[in-house]
Order: structure tokens, then C-alpha cells, then sequence
């Protein structure tokens, strides 16, 4: 099963995909952590994601990019947070061409797979062309994600929209 996971900043929907995955059947829990610590922010929001996963059971594999690389034993559940960070580090240090391939490649050996994306599309500003390329690939990518997945949920406000 492929559950997808959008909504926007401070949404609920890092809570609601791990309350998700500790429901779903399939060992080890793999959390595949995508986020690179460049700043405070990052390592505030990387912090307490870790405390948010403490003795839940999950095995965390931090990795940025080139995550068909990581091991996944057969029956193994794989949450991956997240899109919007895995697509950026492809992006601006990897090749944002292999995130298609590497997140089938994941859904072909895992169990299940959770993905978590950010709803970075709402806020009507006008961004630099570098910006808008990013925003268009990762949508692109979201399409994609979403046409395989058997769920597609969005966050709001904490309460979940299932659309399918």
C-alpha cells in the first residue's frame, strides 16, 4: 500500500502519517529522515520530529538523497519525510531526476510506504525562476506520487480529507 501525505506547515500531517504507520501491518518500521540540517530552524524541526518518534519503535535511516540506496528488508513499512525536502536536496546538490525512480524502487521492496509532502503552493507570492522550477517539479512529482498511491490524504488544521 502507498499512502501520500500533503498539507502545509504545522498541519498535523508528520503526526497523522506516523499515527498511520504505527497502524499499518509489516516490521521493521523504517523512517526515512530526508532532512539536512543547514540552519536552526532545520535542527529545531529535525529535534522534534525525534522527540515525536521517541519509543515508537522506529528504526530512522537519515539520508538526504538517493534513497533507493537504503536497505529495506522484505515486509518492511518505510515512511519517508519528506518530498519537499528529498525533491530540494536532489535539486540543489543531487539529481532530481532519480527521485521518481528511487520511491518506486522503495514501493517495490517495502510493504507499505507513507510519504509526506508540504502544500508549498497556497501562498500566491511570485517567487525567482530558480524558486518556481523547484515548485513545479515537486508538484509534477506530487502528481506522479499521487496517480500510484492507494491514498491520498491531505492535513488541515490536525483533521485529515481522505480522498481516496
Amino acid at each position: 500500500m502507498i499512502i501520500l501525505i500533503a498539507g502545509t506547515a504545522d498541519s498535523g500531517k508528520s503526526s497523522y502519517a506516523e499515527k498511520i504507520f504505527q497502524e499499518l501491518d509489516g516490521t521493521p518500521k523504517i523512517y526515512l529522515a530526508t532532512a539536512e540540517i543547514i540552519d536552526d530552524e532545520m535542527h529545531e524541526r529535525v529535534k522534534r520530529h525525534k522527540l515525536m518518534r521517541r519509543g515508537k519503535g522506529f528504526v530512522t535511516v537519515e539520508r538526504p538523497r538517493n534513497l533507493a540506496g537504503v536497505s529495506i528488508p522484505e515486509g518492511a513499512c518505510v515512511l519517508i519525510e519528506s518530498l519537499t525536502t528529498w525533491t530540494a536536496n536532489e535539486m540543489f546538490g543531487g539529481d532530481v531526476n532519480t527521485i521518481l525512480h528511487d520511491f518506486m524502487s522503495i514501493t517495490q521492496r517495502a510493504k507499505h510506504t507513507v510519504i509526506v509532502a508540504d502544500d508549498i503552493f497556497s501562498d500566491g507570492v511570485t517567487y525567482d525562476e530558480l524558486t518556481e522550477k523547484y515548485m513545479r517539479t515537486l508538484g509534477e512529482l506530487l502528481v506522479k506520487i499521487a496517480a500510484v498511491s492507494d491514498r491520498v490524504i491531505e492535513c488541515f488544521a490536525g483533521l485529515p480529507v481522505i480522498y481516496n
